[in-house]
């Protein structure tokens, strides 16, 4: 891998994380304004969405963290897949039930679920697998190693 791609790894780690960190900051400040956006979605058993609303920002923080820093990337980049793959299934699932309701991402005030939304985690998705897919871990903590493979 070039240097060129290896510095681009890092910034694509360090986007994936601020977009993540400052989705956070929001939901963690005003965790009853995001269970009402989690309960909107009406897929969530009624009172999980307060407990969601307050471990699931946490999680955001610390994964925006995690890349930025480069602490245990593959791990962070795991969580942050397997979250945008869920966050694109809610969308869907308000799309084609009609909803329009506001996505709850805490990036932007007041947008909207729809096709743009769905598009935006598919990019950062492809982003997350860059990143996870990568042949050399430069500036990272802990990072993952050969025996960890064993």
């Amino acid at each position: 891998m070039s240097r060129l791609n290896q510095y681009l790894v890092i910034i694509i780690r360090i986007i994936l994380g601020a977009v993540f960190l400052w989705a956070s900051i929001d939901k963690i400040i005003d965790p009853e304004k995001f269970a009402r956006s989690i309960s909107n979605y009406h897929v969530v058993p009624l009172g999980i969405e307060n407990s969601i609303a307050i471990f699931l920002p946490w999680l955001e923080f610390f994964i925006g963290f995690g890349l930025i820093l480069g602490v245990m990337v593959d791990g962070a980049t795991i969580i942050t897949s397997f979250l945008l793959i869920i966050f694109n299934m809610m969308i869907v699932q308000a799309v084609i039930r009609g909803f329009n309701i506001d996505c709850g991402c805490g990036l932007k005030e007041g947008q909207l679920v729809g096709i743009e939304k769905i598009l935006e985690n598919f990019v950062l998705f492809g982003g997350a697998c860059i990143i996870y897919f990568r042949n050399n871990r430069l500036f990272e903590i802990f990072p993952k190693t050969n025996l960890s493979d064993k």
